[in-house]
């Protein structure tokens, strides 16, 4: 075996760290995917955290999600960073909405403009938030699958590469020494057919990977957002931090 891969020239370097990676990663999501929670477990530990977040504050929060790991700990880490980000956001537009209710009090709006300018904040909120949960989650869900991806159309690239390089050293043995021997061009030809046929082998199966693995991803990802919506409403009728 060990003559064969050195038999495919330099190119086969390249096409064995790509065959090695291509394992790890494929092993890696299958077992990322494999420890998705089920519907009970996700379900207490949303509880857990929202009871923390209630009860203790979002410091509690925070220390539960810095000492946690998982899908759902990772996406109620991101919701937490992008809902500090938000209410800074917002306090930068304290005045203007202030100017808005004052010219709806003004107006004859009374309370009717201080509701209007709250719920549309919270409707902003909300829309960010939801686009948090989802990126969030697909993010740690479809980590390293760009690379599988990547590596399945490079390998057959890399094959044909050295294909083409064992021709020309076939070719180039042909001019050097006549074609009368048959041993002459057969490490040019020996090059292109292992190069062509490893490129092969790491190419069809880690597309096959990839596309299984990415249905595993978008499944998992419905069955998760939710809870990520669920705590995200859970944030927005919590008191912000002082």
């Amino acid at each position: 075996m060990w003559e064969i891969v050195k038999s495919g020239g330099p190119l086969m370097v390249p096409l064995t760290i790509c065959a090695i990676l291509a394992v790890a990663y494929t092993i890696e999501r299958l077992w990322v995917l494999g420890h998705i929670p089920a519907p009970g477990r996700a379900k207490e530990e949303l509880d857990r955290l929202e009871a923390s977040l209630l009860n203790g504050g979002r410091e509690a929060v925070v220390e539960e999600c810095n000492q946690g790991k998982g899908v759902l700990n990772y996406i109620f880490s991101s919701l937490l960073k992008r809902h500090d980000t938000l209410l800074i956001e917002q306090r930068e537009f304290q005045e203007t909405n202030r100017e808005i209710v004052r010219l709806a009090e003004s107006a004859g709006g009374g309370e009717v403009g201080r509701f209007m300018v709250m719920q549309r904040e919270q409707t902003d909120m909300k829309g960010e938030l939801v686009i948090e949960t989802e990126a969030a989650a697909r993010t740690y869900l479809a980590r390293n699958l760009p690379t599988l991806y990547t590596i399945g159309n490079i390998s057959p690239l890399l094959g044909l590469l050295g294909t083409i390089m064992g021709m020309i050293i076939a070719f180039e043995s042909i001019a050097v020494a006549g074609a009368g021997d048959p041993r002459v061009v057969a490490g040019g030809i020996s090059q292109a057919l292992v190069t062509t046929a490893s490129g092969l082998i790491i190419a069809i199966p880690t597309i096959v990977a990839y596309r299984y693995l990415s249905r595993r991803a978008d499944k998992a990802l419905e069955r998760v957002e939710v809870y990520g919506h669920a705590f995200a409403n859970t944030l927005l009728l919590s008191r912000p931090p002082a």
